[in-house]
């Protein structure tokens, strides 16, 4: 082997090697941004491929509109009835982003308001205020799932105005799955009803889902 082949190959191993640690790099920043997005662990495997478009072809086309145009496109409101895999299609949305190192952070409103009120426990890492701070502005993308299930208190309805309005003011990507449409949102989030719904109607795309109980028909 002369020194021009000597010194080819140790660059072609070199730029192996290089490769090679930046694809571990890349997993294990994944593997990170997973585990700290809150994506349950029954939809951490969803895709799109998994996702049905048989009734919803128009959702799976605007999830890759979004995806490629990620920061550049309005957020995501999927609304429909039970079954329909508004939360699957939301997941592996969120799947897709982590894997282009974004980060997420995934929760019904039951999960969030639980997350702002662990900040009150004695020996809390980090404050309320924190804790807002995470799911309206230093995560690339905030998904709230099942929007209007929730038991509605006073400081619910209240946090919950506050965390889309910081969104709203932040232009922050936000992706919001329900079962109601914008009427009956209104009237399920009591008072702060009309002003929450009128936020999430100018920040997100209206997303219809149709279709049967998929978790039924598979009985």
């Amino acid at each position: 082997m002369d020194l021009r082949q000597f010194i080819r190959k140790s660059i072609e191993q070199n730029e192996k090697e290089a490769r090679e640690l930046l694809l571990k790099e890349k997993q294990e920043k994944i593997a990170c941004l997973t585990r700290s997005s809150n994506i349950p662990k029954k939809y951490r495997n969803a895709t799109l491929e998994s996702f049905n478009p048989k009734d919803n072809p128009r959702a799976l086309e605007i999830a890759k509109k979004f995806i490629m145009n990620f920061h550049e496109d309005k957020g995501l409101l999927l609304a429909g009835p039970v079954g329909t895999r508004k939360t699957h299609l939301a997941a592996a949305i969120a799947n897709l982003i982590i894997d282009k190192l974004y980060s997420v952070y995934f929760g019904n409103v039951v999960d969030i308001m639980n997350f702002i009120k662990s900040t009150y426990n004695e020996g809390s890492e980090i404050s309320e205020r924190e804790a807002i701070n995470i799911m309206t502005d230093k995560v690339d993308l905030f998904i709230i799932d099942d929007l209007g299930k929730e038991n509605n208190t006073e400081y619910t309805l209240s946090m919950l105005y506050q965390l889309i309005n910081r969104v709203y003011e932040n232009e922050k990507p936000i992706i919001i799955t329900t079962n109601f449409n914008s009427v009956e949102l209104v009237k399920k989030l009591g008072e702060r009803g009309q002003a929450i719904v009128s936020r999430i109607t100018e920040m997100c795309e209206p997303v219809i889902f149709k279709g049967e109980d998929w978790r039924l028909c598979k009985k």
